[in-house]
């Protein structure tokens, strides 16, 4: 019986608030890893069929990237609003769920459209995982300048070492909003 009534209290504490909506900072973080890898396994699926059909230094490369690069920024601004829309009423929905349930009114729980210290904490915490993934990228670009790489490997290691230090940012961010630091 006791397990029972550790179950129903359970129940009962979770109607007594509503469930904090992700943050807007985690939305964004979201939609700029989701955007980023999409774009780069787009690259990477017009590229790499090129790259093995002819030799590197005659594979057009270079607007793919650009287009792939373009493509990451224009999909992570629109998922932001795609996802701010859907927190929002997502937002109102659970409000009414949860007043309807628990008997009360319920309270705004929207979630709030500005940073604070915790979401600045949490950016400076990813960026530095980012930026030291990318200053191996540059240290890698250089060696393969300095070795006379074609421009199509330098390229590509930007691009690919680039997208990794994004998403290993992007990880340790989601980590330290779903666990704390």
């Amino acid at each position: 019986m006791a397990a029972s009534e550790d179950r129903s209290a359970d129940t009962a504490n979770e109607l007594t608030e509503p469930p904090a909506p992700m943050s807007f900072g985690e939305r964004n973080v979201w939609a700029s890893a989701i955007a980023t890898a999409i774009a780069t396994v787009a690259y990477l699926v017009v590229v790499v069929p090129r790259a093995l059909a002819s030799p590197v230094d005659q594979v057009d490369w270079v607007m793919p990237m650009v287009w792939a690069i373009g493509g990451a920024i224009v999909g992570t601004i629109v998922l932001s609003i795609a996802g701010a829309i859907g927190s929002e009423v997502n937002g109102t929905i659970t409000t009414s769920v949860w007043a309807s349930l628990s008997g009360r009114t319920g309270r705004e729980i929207a979630p709030l459209h500005e940073e604070d210290i915790r979401d600045r904490e949490i950016n400076e915490l990813g960026e530095r995982t980012t930026m030291s993934i990318m200053a191996s990228s540059l240290f890698m670009m250089l060696v393969l300048a300095i070795g006379d790489a074609d421009s199509f490997w330098i390229g590509n290691t930007a691009l690919i070492v680039g997208t990794i230090g994004t998403l290993a940012g992007a990880g340790v961010k989601i980590r330290a909003y779903r666990r704390g630091f």
